[in-house]
């Protein structure tokens, strides 16, 4: 085991026994004396967008202040007063471990988080494996117990696949989906996909550090490489004809020679059997392109259900069980269906450069619907 590996699983065993008991950051008093109130770091911090060279991290502070990082010893991205705060790191070296502390102040007060510490890819890192939920929701002690488990399955990073809280136009909303996420998202990269529970909310833009894109905000739909992966990511709300175009250029381009998996995440799935059903519009306008496009896996949610349909030679999976009510499969009709279940977990795949190895896995370690693409040689 690696130094890197062995401190940041120690790091994160202590998040997990505090996330384990429940203990729940306290909400920031908008509006109320800055004197009178003890400054915090309430949110974060959350890493996202993170490649060779470079990382994205956000936090929030419950009263405006002025904040910064401090990363080998030096102050960086200083900024504020605010609540909100956003750096991107530049000029990091690949695959090298940072230890990073994040820093707020206002008046005489001070506050830290951290050291934490994340690892920058290989642009050549063709072994490795990531895990996919979706649809936490408004229940956090179920979303606790699918955190869990899916770090027991160490990844490198993890997909999101929408609703992550019931109403994103609610600050307290996203102030019970912090505190959970925070066991892994201070570490681990999170990239997530914009449900019909976000409502497009600003706070959704603003508290995650989502990749430069497309749409609102500059980050509605987005794509990013992580190793041998390209991941497009797209908002089956809206606007689904302008994505239509977006995704018919990228899926255009020829893969880099380090490419070798193409995968995308949306959050209504165009086939399912739960009480939603597919969506017809998805079906008519984005799985043509992404069955003709090399594309293997697609990552949804919304019922709140898991289940894997194949159309076209590409796997649509429905992972609306991040701790959402869960419902039973079999209420719509669903003919590419292969398997379907009423659990909550996530799925973990394993990469190679021939092979993606799946498997869902439940809160309890069971494991289901297990199975192994093979790439063709290209």
């Amino acid at each position: 085991m690696s130094d890197w590996t062995k401190s940041c699983r120690e790091t994160m065993a202590i998040a997990l026994i505090l996330l384990t008991l429940g203990l729940v950051v306290g909400i920031g008093l908008a509006g109320a004396d800055e004197s009178a109130v003890a400054l915090k770091i309430d949110m974060g911090p959350t890493l996202g967008d993170l490649t060779s060279t470079s990382a994205l991290l956000t936090w929030h502070s419950n009263i405006p202040s002025t904040g910064w990082l401090e990363l080998g010893g030096e102050r960086v991205g200083e900024g504020g007063p605010a609540q909100t705060h956003r750096v991107r790191l530049q000029g990091l070296s690949a695959g090298r471990t940072y230890w990073y502390t994040v820093k707020a102040a206002v008046g005489d007060q001070s506050v830290s988080v951290g050291p934490h510490c994340f690892r920058t890819p290989s642009p050549w890192l063709s072994r490795w494996s990531f895990a996919a939920y979706g649809d936490t929701r408004s229940r956090p002690e179920a979303h606790r117990q699918v955190v869990a488990a899916m770090l027991a399955a160490n990844p490198r990073l993890i997909l999101h696949t929408g609703d992550l809280v019931a109403d994103g136009r609610s600050m307290d909303d996203w102030y019970h989906f912090f505190p959970v996420i925070g066991i892994f998202a201070r570490n681990l990269p999170c990239y997530p996909a914009i449900g019909n529970h976000e409502r497009n909310a600003a706070l959704y833009y603003e508290l995650l550090p989502i990749p430069s894109g497309g749409g609102d905000y500059g980050s509605e739909w987005y794509t990013f490489t992580y190793g041998n992966c390209q991941f497009y990511v797209l908002d089956s709300n809206r606007r689904i004809a302008e994505q239509t175009e977006w995704l018919r250029a990228q899926l255009a381009q020829p893969k880099p020679p380090a490419v070798h998996w193409r995968i995308a995440m949306w959050h209504h799935p165009p086939f399912s059997s739960g009480p939603h059903g597919g969506n017809a519009t998805i079906q008519r306008q984005w799985c043509p392109l992404v069955e003709n496009g090399d594309v293997t896996l697609v990552f949804c949610g919304h019922d709140h259900l898991y289940e894997r349909s194949v159309h076209g030679g590409v796997h649509y999976v429905t992972l609306g069980t991040g701790g959402a009510p869960l419902y039973s499969p079999g209420a719509s009709p669903n003919p590419y269906s292969r398997f379907a279940l009423a659990a909550l977990g996530f799925c973990r795949i394993e990469v190679t450069p021939s092979q993606l190895r799946y498997v869902f896995v439940d809160t309890n370690q069971n494991r289901y619907d297990e199975f192994t693409v093979v790439r063709e040689r290209q």
